[in-house]
């Protein structure tokens, strides 16, 4: 399935098939987007301490995990690699989220429902690498009630050539088909982590809430 921004930028989205993108030029209310990143990087903060709890309790890598709160215009970085032993954010990238079915959406849409297409919140354990039809990925499995199909709907990390490691604000990102979909450079930076270490990471997804 395809997905059209109605815009003058033109992104296809995916998890499905190959588009170049074409870029609107606008300038950003630079004072709005500082303060969206502020936001953004006060939420991620006021996780960390939870983070670190769950993955000491569970069994997880305990210097690092990855938290992504969907709530933020998509346009902007809202994926974080986070340091966990030093309580810090050490890189950030742009995520795409599910449209849940519709033609294109700004905001995530959010369910656990197989072939929903939506994004769904919670705590995730990263699985096992593969190559597939995007190449580099990796299985997830969620580990909460919001999230506990994700497995079964085949929701998996990867990347997409719509997705660019470049600020789009105040315009929007394409929309995936409800998995966690990044740059192919933010991939391999998330996968620096997650391949060097024998315990699981944690993928922590919020939304509106800030919670799963």
């Amino acid at each position: 399935m395809k997905k059209l921004l109605p815009l003058l930028i033109v992104f296809l989205t995916a998890c499905k098939d190959d588009a170049p993108s074409e870029k609107r030029v606008s300038k950003a209310n630079v004072p709005e987007q500082e303060m969206l990143q502020r936001s953004f990087v006060n939420r991620i903060d006021s996780l960390i301490p939870l983070a670190i709890t769950f993955t000491r309790q569970g069994g997880y890598n305990t210097d690092v995990a990855f938290i992504a709160d969907l709530s933020l215009h998509s346009g902007l970085p809202r994926m974080a690699v986070v340091d966990l032993a030093r309580d810090t954010i050490i890189h950030q990238g742009m995520i795409a989220h599910g449209a849940g079915g519709k033609y294109w959406s700004k905001t995530a849409r959010f369910s656990n429902t197989p072939n929903s297409l939506c994004s769904s919140p919670g705590k995730y354990r990263i699985g096992m690498k593969y190559n597939g039809r995007f190449g580099k990925a990796y299985k997830l499995h969620g580990l909460d009630k919001s999230n506990s199909k994700a497995f079964d709907r085949f929701i998996v990390l990867h990347a997409y050539e719509c997705v660019p490691d470049t600020i789009l604000y105040p315009d929007y990102l394409c929309n995936s088909e409800g998995c966690p979909m990044v740059s192919h450079k933010f991939l391999d930076t998330l996968s620096s982590y997650i391949d060097k270490t024998k315990l699981p990471v944690l993928l922590w997804i919020v939304g509106d809430s800030g919670t799963e």
